[in-house]
Order: C-alpha cells, then sequence, then structure tokens
C-alpha cells in the first residue's frame, strides 16, 4: 500500500508540474503577442495627432497636498523622419514653452535630454510571468522580479526586472491595454546626470550648450507606482490599418528622495518649497486623440519630400 500511496504522489506531482510548465509557456507566448502588439502600435501614429494634459503636486507621508507644480500641455509634432514626439505647447502658469515656434524637429530635441529609466516595451522582455485571469474580453498577466533581467547592461531592462505588477491584454488583439506596475527593488535607481533649464534667469531662448546643467536623479525609488492605460482608436473610415492604440490616462507616484530641492518637467526646472523625507509625487496626465485626415496626410508628405 505504501509503495502505491508513493507511486500516486509521484504521479500527481509529475501531473502538476507538467501542468505548471504548460501554464509558464502558455504566459510566455502571451507576452511574446503582446510584445509583438505593441511594437507595432507606433507605426500607425501617423494618422493621428494628440494633446496631453499632466499635473502634477507633491505629498506629504500623510498623503496631504504641500505644493502644485504648473500644469504642462504637450502637443505631437512630426519630426522630418515621419514619427512624432511630444512637445510642450503650453504651461498652466502662462509660461510661454521653450521654442514653440521652431521646426518639429527642433521642439522635439527636448524629450530626448533626459529619458525615462523606465520603458513599458522593456516588460516584455520579462521570464517571469504567469495568467493571473481571463475573461471574454482581457486576460491579465502577472509579472514578477526578474533576476535576469535585473543584471542586463541595459538600465530600462534592469529596471523592468525589478518590478512587480499586472498587464491587462485585449483578448482580441493582445494589446496591452493597462498596466499597473510597483518598483520592487532599487532597480531603477539612476546614476546622477546633468539636466538643462531652458527657462532659467536668462534667456530662454538660449541654446542647450549656453544653459546651466543641474545635477539631478532620473530614476525611480523602491515602492513608486505607474499606471498606463490604454484605448483604441477606431479609423472613422473603417480601415482596420490605422486603428491606433493610445495611453489615454498615466498616472504615476514616484517617490522623493530626502535631499531632492528641484524637479525637471519638459527641460523647464522647478524649485520645490517642500523639505524632509517621506514626500511623493503624484502625476497624472490626460491625453485626446484626433485622427488627420486625408488631405493633412498627403500635405505632410508633400512637404517631407521636398
Amino acid at each position: 500500500m505504501k509503495l502505491i500511496a508513493i507511486a500516486l504522489v509521484l504521479l500527481l506531482s509529475a501531473a502538476a508540474g507538467a501542468q505548471n510548465v504548460a501554464k509558464s509557456r502558455d504566459a510566455a507566448a502571451l507576452l511574446a503577442k503582446a510584445r509583438v502588439a505593441f511594437m507595432e502600435n507606433p507605426k500607425r501614429e501617423r494618422y493621428w495627432n494628440w494633446t496631453a494634459v499632466e499635473n502634477r503636486s507633491i505629498l506629504d507621508k500623510n498623503g496631504k497636498v504641500i505644493e502644485n507644480i504648473p500644469s504642462v500641455t504637450v502637443d505631437s509634432p512630426i519630426r522630418i523622419d515621419g514619427k512624432r514626439c511630444n512637445a510642450v505647447l503650453a504651461w498652466g502658469d502662462g509660461r510661454e514653452p521653450y521654442l514653440v515656434n521652431a521646426s518639429a524637429d527642433e521642439r522635439c530635441t527636448v524629450e530626448k535630454e533626459m529619458p525615462g529609466v523606465f520603458r513599458v516595451e522593456a516588460l516584455f522582455e520579462s521570464h517571469h510571468v504567469k495568467v493571473d485571469s481571463r475573461d471574454s474580453g482581457s486576460i491579465v498577466l502577472a509579472i514578477g522580479q526578474d533576476k535576469e533581467l535585473v543584471t542586463s547592461g541595459d538600465p530600462s531592462e534592469r529596471c523592468a526586472g525589478s518590478v512587480e505588477g499586472r498587464i491587462q491584454l485585449d483578448s482580441a488583439t493582445f494589446f496591452p491595454k493597462r498596466i499597473d506596475v510597483t518598483i520592487a527593488t532599487t532597480g531603477c535607481m539612476q546614476t546622477r546626470r546633468t539636466g538643462v533649464d531652458h527657462y532659467g534667469a536668462e534667456s530662454s531662448s538660449k541654446s542647450a550648450a549656453d544653459s546651466p546643467a543641474n545635477p539631478v536623479f532620473s530614476g525611480l525609488l523602491k515602492g513608486s507606482v505607474l499606471q498606463f492605460e490604454y484605448e483604441l482608436q477606431k479609423d472613422k473610415t473603417g480601415d482596420a490599418t490605422r486603428d491606433f492604440w493610445i495611453c489615454v490616462h498615466k498616472h504615476s507616484v514616484p517617490l522623493l528622495q530626502r535631499s531632492t530641492t528641484g524637479m525637471f518637467v519638459s527641460g523647464r526646472l522647478f524649485r520645490l518649497t517642500s523639505r524632509g523625507p517621506d514626500r511623493r509625487c503624484v502625476i497624472d496626465g490626460v491625453t485626446k486623440a484626433a485622427e488627420l485626415s486625408a488631405e493633412s496626410l498627403l500635405k505632410f508628405e508633400t512637404e517631407k519630400d521636398r
């Protein structure tokens, strides 16, 4: 009887192991499909433009707002290579945006100056994923810390390997329509770098090379939270090849270092009046998209070819 019991246990263990392997492969395959859908999406951005408004508040350890940062409105100019970027269109305090009347390529340079350490696409490289739930409209994947990514030489991959959270996929297209992650380790920490304040005491029309540089921390502390919500924008004529997923809402709560006395937002340095530990910044961004008309596309292509 003991031998039969042992045999049964071994069979059950083997079956459970095989089932877990199958589930793991299923989750990995779904994540791979999500990556393909996400990476294909930018190819359709040329048919759309958008504006986004971001609001920032500094909270103390009790969740009380202790200061507000002027809101920023960005639009989506098309660079000469046909790709879009996010460039400042207006500030909530009325300050004139840097290079607001310049070419798209000039306006787009500010976005490249301080790239964030977290990139959504790096999440799809995770080896620690499982299916959390399914229903008729979505599939939820749970992402865990990934030791393999944490050792990567790419800062964004190290950061992606340091998060825990969930990715909700659209069951029809496998696009990641909602992402909720928490920074679980120190893997998103960045070394200090320099930031250029294009809105300093001197003329805001000064070039970046002539503007003062400031030491800044551009990483994310352990405990910071990031959320992204995407909605599918349907082509008016029913052409699915022009449908475009856009992030309509971003919500993040980066924790602030005790020594933080300023914050860079789109090439502008804001000096903080608050001091002390346990502060955090709450950032909410809302984006609205509009499809370009055929006439607008034709005009753009003609000008680009000149």
